[in-house]
């Protein structure tokens, strides 16, 4: 957590430099998950935009306009945590797709409802 009371989160590039930690939430994307899953609080996978609670259609407007399906899953990991459906974090680490950093942290750089949950490093 942060002083401001936000979860910390931070993208990874070198996946040979990840270091598990007990308390915090990675979040990979399809293909990425390390050996060592059991030693995070856990881990999620975002491989396309995730399917909205409200039966939209995957991708459609209103949730790939919020940063694609990477926002829409760490509304969803926030939710979970707050009701205990995921064990309790302090901090994300985001490792993307090979060469997808730049583009991954782009797509959250505007969105309100992350930046109100998360301080993006």
């Amino acid at each position: 957590m942060t002083r401001d009371g936000r979860i910390a989160l931070e993208f990874l590039t070198d996946r040979a430099a990840i270091h598990p930690r007990a308390d915090t939430l990675l979040v990979v994307g399809a293909g990425n998950a390390p050996a060592q899953a059991a030693s995070w609080a856990g881990v999620v996978t975002v491989d396309r935009p995730a399917a909205s609670p409200f039966m939209h259609a995957t991708g459609c407007a209103c949730c790939t306009g919020r940063g694609g399906g990477l926002a829409v899953v760490l509304g969803d990991v926030f939710r979970r945590r707050a009701t205990g459906d995921l064990k309790w974090f302090d901090r994300v680490a985001v490792l993307p797709p090979g060469g997808q950093a730049a583009a991954w942290r782009a797509a959250l750089s505007g969105d309100v409802l992350v930046s109100a949950r998360f301080a993006v490093r």
